[in-house]
């Protein structure tokens, strides 16, 4: 593997751009030493960095084109310096532009308002891999959507391990961009504090989320302003964490959509949710909301009564006849169960047992309709019905 970094401003394929006109391949650190080298076309390298390093000097940037689609191979593939010029920047990519990374961004910088990817204009871009925040100072954030642009996402975002008191994140959402994630998205590494190490930190904008979340802070508006708003949706289960619920209370003007379950903290009771308000998603799954009983030592399941499980349900013919039931009382019973009344007496039916005694008179009553036929004399049953007394006359 080798460190390999810019000479000048220009196109990563350009030999003109490479100290000593190496270009950069799939063993080598692309780093852009205070230089702005566009990426353009289909690159794969070890990562791409602004750190400073032998002979290299901090800074610069790395441009996406439309087109362009980068793989990192590191463990961490997009590398920020000391600098608050984040390694990877959009000026050019507008509307009908698209870009594509595939790597995992762990920041790592100590120093505050750093970011490593901020996607600033109106294209899409997107990025397949993990997105970790994991910075020791404050206001930082792997990747920030500062624009109006598409990002979408894939793997797992998650606030990392900072210290207490450092408000990091994952993803942050500054602009009026839209986030569209698949995957989860895990908050609170470790603080104590629970506006820190989040996720996904929004002030404004739309983040759709198709996966759990998970851990304290997991997804937090950022902000109490009521000039603040923004549109999450979380398609998945959100749990909350050791320190605090996973979705943490946004100003009174975002709009807020949730699918569930709903599952306390596995540690404590603590419940998956603190906005200050929100409403079903719009694709809705049985769902539930985890709450514990008295003691808090077990917990029960609460369902709407629209949105109860349709799994283990008897089938209609094992549910008496004419008895509706089902989450939408879509099913009706068809089992005849006979009165206690015509049933023999101790047998059971139904949840008591049968009342029927046969008697000589109801065997009299039973055959007088045949007086005029060959059964002239009718016998007495003794009242265990176990002897005939008189005989039958042919």
């Amino acid at each position: 593997m080798a460190d390999i970094r810019a000479a000048q401003s220009g196109d990563f394929s350009a030999t003109t751009t490479w100290v000593g006109g190496i270009v950069p391949g799939s063993g080598d650190v692309a780093y852009a030493n205070t230089f702005t080298v566009t990426v353009s076309d289909t690159r794969t390298v070890q990562a791409i960095s602004n750190a400073s390093g032998t002979g290299i000097t901090v800074g610069g940037t790395f441009s996406l084109l439309n087109g362009c689609n980068l793989t990192c191979t590191n463990a961490n593939g997009v590398v920020q310096g000391a600098t608050t010029t984040a390694c990877v920047t959009t000026p050019s990519l507008t509307v009908g532009a698209t870009a594509t990374i595939n790597s995992n961004i762990s920041l790592s910088v100590a120093i505050s308002n750093a970011t490593a990817i901020n996607f600033s204009t109106s294209g899409t871009l997107n990025l397949n891999g993990n997105i970790t925040g994991n910075s020791a100072n404050a206001t930082s954030a792997a990747v920030v959507l500062s624009g109006v642009g598409i990002l979408n996402t894939t793997g797992t975002i998650s606030g990392g391990t900072s210290p207490v008191g450092q408000v990091v994140s994952g993803v942050s959402i500054t602009g009026n961009g839209t986030l569209v994630h698949v995957g989860n998205v895990v908050g609170n590494g470790g603080s104590t504090t629970v506006e820190t190490c989040n996720g996904i930190r929004m002030t404004s904008g739309t983040a759709t989320i198709n996966g759990t979340v998970l851990g304290t802070g997991s997804i937090s508006n950022g902000s109490s302003s009521a000039s603040s708003a923004g549109n999450l949706t979380v398609n998945g289960t959100c749990q909350a964490g050791l320190y605090g619920p996973a979705i943490l209370p946004g100003s009174y003007n975002q709009i807020t959509r949730l699918s569930g379950p709903f599952l306390l903290s596995t540690t404590n009771n603590l419940v998956a949710v603190a906005a200050l308000a929100w409403r079903w998603a719009p694709t809705q799954i049985p769902t539930y909301y985890e709450v514990s009983t008295s003691g808090g030592t077990t917990k029960r399941n609460l369902y709407t009564a629209d949105n109860i499980p349709t799994a283990n349900y008897p089938t209609q013919g094992n549910v008496r006849s004419g008895t509706v039931y089902g989450p939408n009382l879509e099913n009706t019973g068809t089992l005849a169960v006979p009165a206690p009344g015509s049933v023999a007496l101790g047998v059971a039916t139904d949840n008591t047992t049968g009342t029927a005694v046969l008697t000589s008179a109801a065997v009299q009553t039973a055959l007088g309709a045949f007086s005029s036929g060959r059964l002239n004399n009718v016998a007495t049953v003794d009242t265990t019905g176990a002897q005939i007394q008189a005989a039958v006359n042919t």
